[in-house]
């Protein structure tokens, strides 16, 4: 109790401190930027849950999301615009949505994405007078993120950030069950999207959640997002929230350090990785994106072997299923 009303307390101070400094810094007569919130992860990590877990900050999601699906029933809350854009960026620069290889930032400036350019700006102004505080979620946004940082600058949208966190091993596994994608590839997919863009974040608004933490302890949870983007909680919100939406049910893979399958079949690397990330949710410092930056730099020297397993990959293959298996995953 003691700590919940610490960070209340705290981020109300905080709230109040970065209002007057945009009034006080705005120069007259120009209206105070537009903020976007938007939360970035790995599919299968738990941006559903902290997607609806924002409107008990006062975030809109919108009103064009895409309907539940069989493997999300509780709904994706994901903006069926922002979803249409984000498939279109990957189809034209032939990225399935389960490539393993590391895609440099440069392809998402190019060119050939001139157009969804200009369409993700006029998204994301109008989206941003539609609603006083809006956010969008979709897992394709941090493997395409170059793209929609650009498109927020050239809009003049302020760009603020929800880092779904959940251990590779975990996503791996429950992307077996939904997919049939083996534990490996599922870790190199965990790896494609947090690893090479993540790092950009860094100098906007931003705050790190894990998906466990989030079931374990949602009061305090949100109460952390809400002192780091400096909004405040609707406890009427979020006792329905807590209540009616959340479940340990929606947590269908743990990982436990004990497992036997799991000391077999973890990849090393992303495992050292992920623990680096537990550190810079508990307590971010430059210090730990250093270490960060050295694991990258050596998981990089696995490119040729990832862009050879891709290249050995039937591009049906990895866009099987029914088609509206294909309308919801890409």
């Amino acid at each position: 109790m003691f700590v919940e009303l610490f960070y209340t307390t705290l981020q109300r101070v905080r709230g109040f401190i970065v209002i007057n400094e945009f009034l006080e810094h705005a120069p007259d007569g120009q209206q105070i930027q537009r903020t976007i919130v938007t939360v970035i992860g790995m599919h299968r990590s738990g941006t559903s849950a902290i997607a609806k877990g924002l409107e008990c900050l006062g975030l809109n999601m919108g009103d064009a999301l895409i309907a539940p699906g069989e493997d999300n029933p509780r709904g994706y809350w994901e903006d069926a615009e922002v979803l249409r854009i984000n498939k279109e960026v990957l189809e034209r620069l032939n990225i399935a949505w389960n490539d393993i290889r590391i895609v440099p930032e440069a392809l998402f400036l190019g060119a050939a994405l001139k157009d969804l350019h200009a369409q993700a700006e006029k998204l994301l102004i109008s989206r941003a007078d539609q609603y006083a505080m809006w956010g969008f979620k979709d897992p394709r946004t941090l493997r395409v993120l170059p793209f929609w940082l650009h498109a927020a600058e050239q809009s003049g949208v302020n760009l603020q950030f929800v880092v779904a966190l959940r251990h590779p091993y975990a996503v791996a596994l429950s992307l077996q069950k939904r997919n049939g994608i083996s534990l490996t590839r599922g870790q190199l997919m965990w790896a494609a999207y947090i690893l090479p863009f993540l790092p950009l974040i860094k100098n906007y608004p931003h705050v790190f959640i894990s998906y466990d933490d989030l079931l374990e302890q949602p009061a305090l949870i949100l109460e952390k997002i809400a002192l780091h983007l400096a909004l405040s909680i609707d406890e009427n919100k979020l006792k329905k929230y807590v209540e009616q939406f959340l479940s340990q049910s929606l947590r269908h893979h743990s990982v436990s350090l004990h497992d036997e399958d799991y000391t077999k079949q973890v990849l090393p690397l992303l495992d050292e990785i992920y623990h680096i990330l537990t550190a810079i949710k508990q307590n971010e410092s430059n210090a730990q994106w250093v270490l960060w930056a050295a694991c990258y730099e050596e998981y990089q020297r696995c490119q040729s072997i990832l862009e050879e397993l891709d290249a050995e990959s039937d591009y049906h293959w990895k866009r099987r299923g029914s088609f509206l298996k294909r309308l919801i995953y890409g």
